[in-house]
Formats: C-alpha cells, structure tokens, sequence
C-alpha cells in the first residue's frame, strides 16, 4: 500500500501534459485562397449549380444540402468570400447567383477568378488562359515558394477548379448580362418606334428676358442641332 500511495503521489508530481499546439497556417504571399482538396472544391461549385440558395453558406448546407463530406469543406465558405461569391456572413452574393444561372456563369466564374487570384491577373491580363507551367511560374515568383511546393499545386488546383467554368463565349455573355446597346442603335430604335407609332415631342421652352437677338439665335441653333433632327 505505501508504495502505492508513493507511485500515486510521483505520478500527482508530474507536470501536466501541455496541449498540442494549434497547427497554423503559414500565410501565403499574394493573398490567395486555396484548398488542399480542390477536386473536392469544384464538386462543390457543381453542386452549387443546382442546389437551391442558402440564407447561410456554411459546412452544415455543403454536406447536409450539397452532399459534399469531408475535413476539408469548413475551408470553402473562406475561398467563396474571396472570390466574391458569399458576403462577410456567409450569404450569397449576386455573383453567386449569376454563377447559378446557365447564361452568366462563365462571366461570374472569370469574375471571381480575378478577384480571389488579383496578383495573376497583373502579371498576365489573360491569365484565365494560361497554361498550367505558366501560372505556376508566377507563383514562384509571387511566393517565392519552391515550384514543387505542394501549397503551390494546391494554389494551382484551385484556380483551376473555377477556370473550369469558363467558357470561350464569356466576352458575349457579358454583354448579354449587362444588356449593353450602342448609343446609334439606341437612336436607331427611338426613330423606329416613332415611325410606327407616330409618336410626337412637345417641347416647352421659356425664353430669357432679353433684347439681344444673337441669344435668341443660338438658343435655337442648339435646338436644331440637338434635338430637331
């Protein structure tokens, strides 16, 4: 027994075990968002096609909704943001909803592309073209990180998870989006419609009070020029 008691009091003595300490992550130079897991990412961004949207992004909707399970999903909500896809509360933004949608996803997928990796985009204005040795010679320039350094594939994989949804046709979509029209077809348009619907102006002008002709004159030299065509 008094040994017992001896060995229990030696263990008591012990130092108690200190914690594991926390893993961190080493900042990476350039800013970039990535996963360690981009396949698994851009099965996400696929699933996000479809799904219905969230009033929160979060791991709960990745795996419980999308179906995407795994350690790693907790990182993709942070590489949303960054590329503009989730809002600083894990709610959808507009860019997320344009890239749900079959005719703007490429022109939100570029989008974000050059918002999460801005530093590739000043080196190359086309860098969502690219080829892979290419992208990954900025990175080692960028990083200063060794070409075989694995955080540098997982950069690499991740840009290209959300290259993938970039379609050759992206310039066009965009116009479609932003419903651009050139200021002639607008005047193109108005007189069209005038001719078919004989649609008319009334214009009421309140002339200035003064004696001196040369305004009267150019007021409606101005008329003539801008309006009265």
């Amino acid at each position: 027994m008094a040994e017992e008691a001896e060995k229990g009091a030696a263990e008591s003595a012990k130092p108690a075990a200190k914690p594991a300490a926390k893993k961190v992550r080493k900042e990476v130079p350039g800013n970039f968002s990535y996963t360690m897991t981009p396949t698994r990412f851009k099965e996400t961004l696929e699933a996000v096609i479809a799904a219905e949207r969230p009033p929160s992004f979060n791991r709960d909707f990745i795996e419980t909704v999308l179906g995407i399970k795994g350690g790693t999903v907790s990182g993709f909500p942070p590489i949303l943001k960054r590329i503009g896809f989730l809002s600083s509360d894990n709610s959808p933004t507009e860019l997320y909803g344009q890239f749900q949608a079959t005719s703007s996803r490429s022109y939100a997928a570029l989008t974000g592309l050059k918002n999460g990796f801005a530093e590739l985009f000043k080196r190359n204005a086309h860098a969502d073209k690219a080829e892979d040795d290419k992208i990954k010679d900025y990175l080692v320039q960028i990083t200063g990180r060794k070409r075989d350094d694995p955080v540098l594939s997982a950069i690499l994989g991740t840009f290209n998870a959300i290259r993938s949804f970039i379609t050759e046709d992206v310039k066009v979509l965009k116009v479609e989006k932003e419903n651009e029209v050139e200021p002639d077809a607008v005047d193109s348009m108005q007189g069209n419609l005038a001719s078919q619907f004989g649609l008319s102006y009334h214009i009421n002008i309140v002339l200035p009070e003064t004696k001196d002709v040369a305004v009267f004159n150019a007021i409606f030299q101005s008329l003539r020029q801008n309006l009265l065509r």
